[in-house]
């Protein structure tokens, strides 16, 4: 596995390497390095066409520019496994931060509506990953 932190000179030809998927800006498949390094997939691997948003590839580095690198995968792409908090123990969460919120004012208020805030984030993009949006 990589020991990269971060700085194109620390990754090399031959590098083994596994990154999640993710659909590019242009609708292409992509992966990311742990500084957001864009990670590319080589056309010509047996495992190209299987590639898909959501999962976990394993490859070797075969191109190393400045602005990304280019992995061939060493074997089927695996789904990552999504978890998450079910809705209806949220409802529970999102109740109290309601009554929280009602309780107090002024900057007080800011701290629940926050939270809120991220759990309503957290919902909507656990529905996105699931394909229920």
């Amino acid at each position: 596995m990589l020991d990269y932190e971060g700085d194109v000179n620390n990754v090399y030809l031959g590098d083994r390497i596994t990154v999640q998927t993710f659909r590019g800006f242009k609708g292409n498949i992509i992966g990311r390095l742990p500084d957001g390094l864009v990670v590319l997939f080589d056309q010509n691997s047996q495992y190209f066409d299987l590639l898909a948003p959501g999962q976990s590839v394993e490859g070797h580095i075969v191109n190393v520019q400045e602005n990304y690198v280019i992995m061939s995968p060493i074997s089927e792409p695996e789904e990552i496994e999504i978890s998450y908090v079910p809705e209806l123990e949220v409802d529970d969460i999102v109740g109290e931060l309601e009554k929280l919120i009602e309780g107090v004012s002024g900057n007080a208020e800011i701290i629940p509506r926050a939270l809120l805030r991220v759990i309503q984030l957290e919902q909507l993009i656990i529905k996105i990953l699931t394909g229920d949006a």
